[in-house]
């Protein structure tokens, strides 16, 4: 038995989406099927889900050397 399982994404989001899954022959709901059985077999994302370069944090060269060094400081910007 198979249950329905549905997400709400805007319309520009699932056109890239249908193009994708089209260009590599799998249909979207078959795309979605995958990722969650990779899901279940990773137990967690199969994939890296880190924070985008243009949203991350700066920080100055001398404080990801001290991190590095295990030397950390909190900061209000973050």
């Amino acid at each position: 038995m198979s249950i329905q399982v549905s997400t709400r994404i805007d319309e520009a989001t699932k056109q890239k989406f249908d193009r994708v899954c089209e260009a590599i022959g799998v249909s979207p709901s078959n795309a979605l099927s995958i990722f969650i059985s990779g899901v279940i077999n990773y137990n967690g994302i199969p994939f890296n889900a880190v924070i985008p370069p243009s949203k991350s944090p700066k920080i100055t060269m001398e404080e990801a050397m001290g991190c590095m060094r295990g030397q950390f400081t909190m900061s209000d910007d973050v």
